[in-house]
């Protein structure tokens, strides 16, 4: 099965986390993916903390933060750029040297999947997948818990999507999750290995 999570992941050669593995991960992608707002971003802070060592957590909120700019400029003008930013940070993190990259992501897109898991290959990288199946409604309530919310014309795209992507995504290395389900994984789960 695969596992997926989003959220800043600390670098390695910082404290473990929570849940810390005996033996460093093989070389692998971890995708994390659902709708924004399903819990990603939360399930990887909660297993990853301060740092898993030979763990790169790769989460586009941690570009999005740096490049806010409050009211000055909207942040619709500067989601081209952070959207960029975060895909080089993806690519350069998949084929760099950590022995395990943790990346969070809506992977609804069916342009930049094929882009992500050629890179993987390239890299020798296996691919875990951990899909959060969490409904449109409550990932909007997740938005709204979290104080940012996607526009709706955009959510009802990446929920159509995600609706057409999911039931054929159960190939391979891949586990498919609740939110209730995701409150309980754990690092060994997330990164498909035992606990040692």
């Amino acid at each position: 099965m695969t596992t997926a999570m989003t959220a800043p992941v600390p670098a390695p050669g910082t404290a473990p986390g929570p849940g810390a593995l005996a033996a460093p991960p093989a070389r692998t992608l971890v995708v994390v993916g659902g709708l924004p707002g399903s819990g990603k971003t939360t399930l990887v802070r909660r297993l990853l903390g301060p740092g898993v060592d030979g763990v790169t957590a790769v989460d586009s909120e941690d570009v999005a933060a740096r490049w806010r700019t409050g009211q000055l400029v909207p942040y619709r003008y500067v989601r081209p750029l952070v959207h960029a930013a975060h895909r080089l940070r993806v690519l350069a993190a998949v084929v760099g040297p950590a022995p395990a990259v943790v990346l969070t992501d809506p992977w609804t897109s069916r342009s930049w999947r094929p882009v992500v898991l050629r890179a993987a290959a390239l890299a020798g990288r296996g691919v875990r997948l951990v899909l959060l199946d969490v409904s449109a409604a409550d990932a909007a309530d997740g938005q709204r818990i979290r104080g940012r919310r996607i526009p709706e014309g955009r959510m009802r795209r990446h929920a159509g999507r995600w609706e057409r992507y999911l039931p054929g995504a159960g190939t391979g290395d891949v586990l498919v999750v609740d939110r209730a389900r995701a409150g309980r994984l754990t690092l060994a789960d997330l990164l498909g290995r035992p606990a040692g």
